[in-house]
């Protein structure tokens, strides 16, 4: 092997094991990649995002006001109606599969829970 050839192996490793422990040494590196138990709905001055989701029975899900006023977000065979003000948010565990709609004023989503 050519010494250039073994000095770029030598550097690839070393780069290899600065950047596991690095990753080990802070835990946060790799929270990112964990699955939330929670689901997040963002409403918009322009509707929910996304406005339909299939998430699994015993979800978490959240929605949260990105729209600079109060909206009313309505499911009636979910949570009734809640008020959520801007930068608030609203959250709610669906343990029942099912098809839920949701609203507000201007806007239709689509949750099904199976």
């Amino acid at each position: 092997m050519a010494r250039n050839e073994k000095l770029f192996w030598y550097s690839l490793l070393l780069s290899f094991i600065v950047i596991l422990v690095i990753g080990f040494a802070n835990p946060a590196v790799f929270a990112q990649t964990q699955e939330s138990p929670d689901y997040i709905i963002k409403i918009k001055s322009f509707g929910f995002v996304p406005t339909f989701a299939v998430v699994s029975s015993g979800t978490n899900v959240v929605w949260v006001n990105e729209n600079g006023m109060m909206e009313m977000v309505t499911a009636p065979n979910a949570f009734g109606t809640q008020e959520i003000g801007p930068g608030m948010n609203f959250s709610f565990l669906f343990r029942e599969p099912g098809v839920y709609e949701y609203r507000t004023s201007y806007a239709t989503g689509v949750l099904v829970v199976d």
